[in-house]
């Protein structure tokens, strides 16, 4: 047993070293080192039947180096692969945004089961949310399917073991939706929209009492639509399945805003640490959304994906333990937002990863600029070929990067050539469409 931990130890060093390491891009030789020293272990364990289950050392230990892999897989372009998709298993991507709150409709598998409890925890979502997860693991499926001959057995076994546990929680929580009529579902899920716009308006550093108002009435809107005591089903009938449900949440979210405008964003000081530290994270997360193509590598959200995991698991009962270890009810529900919402920016920030390596990011993202120039250009045309002088002398810079057809780095042709060839190319047939149609 010790040997097998040793060693996982020793190579999540490895991988925690390697993507600190910004001296260089992450080369995919490394990762796919990593990776088989990862499987040697797997194997070890395996060979020795000794039981790990047990051991909170070993499956700590052990989930780091999936995830480091995972994400370094991401890292170098390579994101439709088996071991990039252990970071789509543990959780479900809800998108908590002040608007919207939707699922977010990303690939990775890690963090899809763990959102998939807070979902179960608060009970509060809709069809729309599970529909799309839904089909992202029937995606994720396939693709480990139609792979997994060219991977470990072992390494494959357990992207499967996550899937399922996905699938399964999943349609415990399909089952309580079921229990509502199709009729009624809209319905449920504007509810659901509006009670999750509440939370977001309290957890706002600045309260503001006029949004979580406007909220209330709406509610109230939705409520006036009964007859009867009864909601009307999208064709004008009163079904029973769903009623009680409906109810509810109407119920939920009237107390909800009556809360929220009680204590106006009130945090209680022994939770106000806690506070700041998600309110921090929050605002790191929002600017590299803002920033992320040009700043972010995938491996850099290991640390905060840590500090999430750590604050959500040190919850008591589902409440947050305050500095003097008590659990007051004062910003209970805010910190949980927070904690949300912090998921759903690592997941957007995910989501939005390209399959290019972070040695062609730079090639990539200044062809992305030029294909959004190009584009905007193209919705008025041009009166004169040189005004796509600009363009085509840097996409003929870029074109002139390429040696024997490919984008070297050094004597190393990273992951995702594809990708940024199908985007030059683009742009050239972009200004040869433009000339052509010349005004």
């Amino acid at each position: 047993m010790q040997e097998p931990l040793r060693n996982l130890k020793e190579l999540r060093a490895v991988l925690i070293d390697l993507k600190q390491d910004r001296t260089t891009y992450i080369k995919s030789q490394d990762v796919l080192e990593a990776y088989d020293k990862l499987c040697a272990v797997l194997h070890m364990i395996d060979d020795t039947k000794v039981d790990v289950s047990s051991n909170l050392d070993y499956g700590r230990v052990q989930e780091d180096c999936f995830e480091l892999i995972s994400l370094l897989f991401l890292t170098i372009g390579r994101n439709n692969e088996p071991p990039a998709m252990y970071v789509d298993h543990e959780e479900v991507k809800i998108n908590y945004n002040l608007r919207e709150c939707e699922i977010f409709r990303g690939n990775y598998l890690i963090y899809r089961k763990r959102l998939l409890d807070h979902l179960g925890e608060s009970g509060n979502y809709s069809s729309k949310d599970l529909v799309p997860i839904n089909l992202r693991l029937k995606k994720l499926g396939s693709i480990i399917k139609s792979n997994s001959s060219s991977w470990d057995p072992l390494y494959i076994a357990k992207l499967d073991a996550k899937l399922l546990e996905c699938i399964n929680s999943l349609a415990t929580l399909q089952d309580e939706l079921n229990r509502i009529s199709p009729g009624l579902q809209s319905l449920h899920a504007k509810l659901v929209s509006l009670r999750r716009c509440i939370k977001a308006a309290e957890a706002k550093q600045k309260f503001s009492i006029p949004e979580v108002k406007a909220n209330i009435e709406e509610i109230k809107k939705l409520e006036a639509t009964k007859i009867n005591g009864k909601f009307v089903a999208d064709d004008g009938t009163f079904p029973d399945e769903g009623q009680e449900q409906v109810q509810m949440l109407v119920k939920r979210c009237y107390s909800m805003g009556e809360e929220a405008m009680k204590r106006q964003g009130e945090i209680a000081p022994s939770l106000k640490s806690l506070s700041d530290k998600l309110f921090k994270i929050n605002s790191k997360l929002e600017r590299l959304e803002l920033t992320q193509a040009w700043s972010l590598r995938e491996t850099d959200l290991y640390e905060i994906q840590a500090e999430l995991v750590e604050i959500d698991v040190n919850r008591l009962d589902g409440k947050f333990i305050g500095i003097d270890q008590s659990s007051p009810e004062e910003g209970q529900s805010i910190l949980l937002y927070l904690l949300r919402r912090s998921y759903a920016h690592i997941y957007t920030l995910m989501g939005s990863s390209e399959p290019v390596s972070e040695a062609l990011t730079p090639i990539y993202n200044q062809l992305q600029t030029v294909q959004r120039c190009l584009k905007e250009v193209q919705k008025f045309g041009i009166h004169d070929a040189r005004e796509l002088y600009p363009y085509s002398m840097k996409l003929a810079s870029i074109d002139d990067m390429k040696i024997d057809g490919k984008f070297m780095v050094g004597n190393d042709v990273p992951d995702g050539q594809a990708r940024v060839a199908a985007l030059l190319a683009e742009c050239f047939e972009i200004c040869r469409d433009l000339r052509n149609n010349e005004c």
